[in-house]
């Protein structure tokens, strides 16, 4: 038999399992086949690939795409309006502590990462100019052990690390941010070690605007909005630019490095009977200059490169509620992020980074209003690199991973009494198979509420420790087992009229941490191996937020301890904080103040072999804004970042932007 008649036949028979489950029926385990016999680790994964696509098959069938579009022009009149926390459990709530930033029309920074600095145990690592490399560390971890969903979808980029570039979030269509810290592997798998930053621009009000803004730095800025929500769905489309010449980033110099940065975004979900339909898009091309950094001081210096990236991401959703006890739902995802590098007006290397999932998750309701969670999923990611061969390697290589898994989730709901118990089954590939789970509980007595949370996460090495930048003078380390963690977190949380106060303790431990720059003086070349010691951290979270009448004031104060081995780890900051403060004159002014503090902390000067310790100072900022509403469907808005024009810097020899202005004028209908 052909192998593409030997796969049919496998796919053929997959289908008919799936039929099969769907009918109620028994099948064999997804470990072994219908005689008791192992199955290889693909013909398993193909079990579960084909039962999610046996039931989009069904959801197609019932809702297709032709009723789906013509029911949004068709929607009720009721409007609706979601307050569901999404980035903590697949359950629809947690007793979980969420920092959630609403992305309403006060005046904001143009960027969206710099919404989030101050914000609980939020460190943003910033590359210089805007537009740049920025990273984000929860809690003193590591920049890829945080995961980021935008609409569900990962954006988080196999070709860096796995990491997500927060430099190309700009804010256009983003109507909430969650901010979810602590290990989240439970739910979510690998990347969720930290945390979860959950991005959703899912409408809640209609919506038809457009935006025009002019700023310093030629910065010229512009988006269009419409969304329309209805009681059986609603559907959202903003598109917009930012085009700056931007600062310099070398402490030395004086040549400015541009960037720009395009984004579109669609959302809409739609019901019919009782199925639900949901798709979501967003595509994000930016184009920065950065500056090359020689040696030997491997700092910048005034140059001509820049670095242009298109990210693309889609899903689809599909859940079926018509059953009070059962309900359905399957996602399909997929990310693609293709990075370039630019010298001479040349491409001379670059990145494709491919990601895909498939999701298939059961809500179930149970006696007393218990619920229940049963996920299966599907995960495979790909790496291609090209670039020419140089005296340092051959940059070109194509590396592929996949896994798949198995969760269950289960909430106890007996006022005043919450508590939920989480855990989860990774079967990788190439690396050991990763059990995680998480245990926390909550009670609410006279308006306060005291919780604890025990969780553990994973992350995969990334390609880049595996294989390095160049795979044939990087020495592959076969026997790299993935990093974990625990952590334990206790808070309290207390409520009165006008002010909430919650105050939270965690403490975490890393263990095989990954170290990717490692000579190994035997093989004559660098490798990476897992670390003997573990890393610590450690820390206070203190939040404060008082609304009262058109004044509204939030705060957060956190000190973070992260070491290894004894020493402070790097671009750590040891304490974080903000004060953000809102007020609303009549119905024609709105103001707003945000103060952002960034503690001491450590970089790496590479001058030096091996590199050498640098702290980089503290700083402050003071960010103040502005709108005044001529009519009900036109406002002038003004924002000033760093208002006393102070030197910072996130990144050794990496300079932050000066004081920035920027005016706008938002029309609406």
């Amino acid at each position: 038999m052909s192998a593409s008649s030997d796969n049919a036949s496998h796919w053929l028979n997959y289908a008919g399992k799936a039929r099969a489950l769907f009918q109620g029926k028994r099948l064999p385990s997804p470990e072994t086949g219908s005689n008791g016999t192992h199955l290889p680790f693909a013909e398993r994964r193909g079990k579960i690939v084909l039962v999610c696509l046996s039931f989009v098959r069904h959801l197609l069938n019932v809702a297709a795409i032709s009723t789906f579009i013509s029911g949004i022009s068709a929607f009720a009149d009721e409007n609706i309006v979601t307050e569901i926390i999404v980035s903590a459990s697949r359950l629809e709530t947690t007793e979980q502590p969420v920092h959630v930033v609403d992305m309403d029309d006060a005046p904001r920074p143009l960027m969206a990462v710099d919404t989030l600095r101050g914000i609980s145990s939020v460190a943003v690592s910033q590359s210089g100019n805007r537009g740049s490399l920025t990273q984000i560390r929860l809690r003193g971890a590591e920049a890829n052990h945080v995961m980021v969903l935008i609409d569900g979808v990962q954006a988080n980029d196999p070709a860096i690390g796995s990491e997500f570039n927060f430099g190309t979030l700009y804010g256009i269509g983003i109507t909430r941010i969650e901010v979810l810290n602590g290990p989240q592997s439970a739910v979510h798998g690998s990347d969720a070690l930290a945390g979860v930053i959950f991005i959703d621009t899912t409408p809640v009000a209609d919506r038809s605007a457009a935006y025009l803004g002019i700023g310093t730095a030629q910065t010229v800025t512009s988006s269009i909005d419409f969304a329309r929500v209805k009681s059986n769905g609603y559907i959202s489309t903003s598109i917009g630019g930012i085009k700056s010449d931007g600062t310099n980033v070398s402490l030395i110099g004086d040549e400015n490095d541009a960037f720009r940065n395009n984004n579109l975004n669609f959302n809409a979900q739609h019901s019919v009977a009782n199925w639900t339909v949901k798709l979501t898009s967003r595509l994000t091309r930016s184009q920065t200059d950065f500056d090359p950094t020689p040696y030997p001081a491997f700092v910048p210096i005034d140059g001509d490169l820049r670095n242009d990236t298109d990210l693309r991401l889609i899903g689809v959703s599909g859940i079926w509620d018509g059953s009070d006890y059962w309900t359905p739902n399957i996602h399909l995802a997929t990310t693609r992020a293709r990075l370039s590098n630019v010298s001479g007006g040349a491409i001379s290397d670059g990145s494709i980074g491919k990601r895909h999932n498939v999701t298939f998750s059961n809500n179930f309701r149970l006696w007393n209003d218990r619920r229940l969670n049963v996920t299966v999923g599907h995960h495979s990611e790909e790496l291609l690199r090209h670039g020419v061969r140089n005296v340092y390697g051959d940059p070109n290589q194509n590396q592929q991973t996949q896994s798949s898994n198995i969760a269950a989730e289960y909430l106890y709901t007996e006022p005043p009494i919450t508590a939920s118990v989480s855990i989860r089954r990774d079967h990788h590939s190439l690396f050991n198979d990763a059990t995680t789970f998480g245990i926390s509980g909550s009670v609410v007595l006279r308006s306060t509420k005291w919780f604890a949370r025990i969780a553990s996460g994973f992350k995969n090495p990334t390609f880049t420790e595996r294989f390095g930048y160049t795979p044939d003078t990087f020495i592959g380390n076969p026997d790299l087992t993935p990093e974990s963690s625990k952590e334990f977190q206790f808070g309290v949380h207390r409520s009165w009229r006008v002010t909430d106060l919650s105050l939270v303790y965690f403490n975490a431990n890393l263990k095989d941490e990954i170290d990717g720059f490692v000579y190994d003086s035997v093989n004559m070349g660098f490798t990476a191996r897992n670390m003997a010691a573990r890393s610590h951290r450690s820390g206070i979270e203190a939040t404060v937020e008082i609304e009262r009448g058109s004044h509204s004031l939030d705060a957060n104060y956190s000190v973070i301890k992260s070491t290894e081995s004894g020493l402070r780890e790097v671009r750590r900051p040891r304490t974080l904080g903000r004060i953000n403060y809102t007020f609303r004159v009549g119905e024609r002014w709105t103001l707003a103040a945000r103060i952002t503090h960034t503690g001491s902390q450590i970089d790496t000067d590479f001058s030096t072999y091996p590199g050498t310790r640098r702290r980089l100072d503290p700083y402050q900022q003071v960010n103040a804004g502005m709108t005044f509403s001529v009519s009900p469907q036109l406002q002038l808005q003004l924002f000033v970042e760093n208002l006393f024009n102070v030197k910072t810097q996130d990144v050794f020899g990496y300079r932050n932007p000066g004081t920035t202005i920027q005016i706008g004028i938002h029309a609406s209908l």
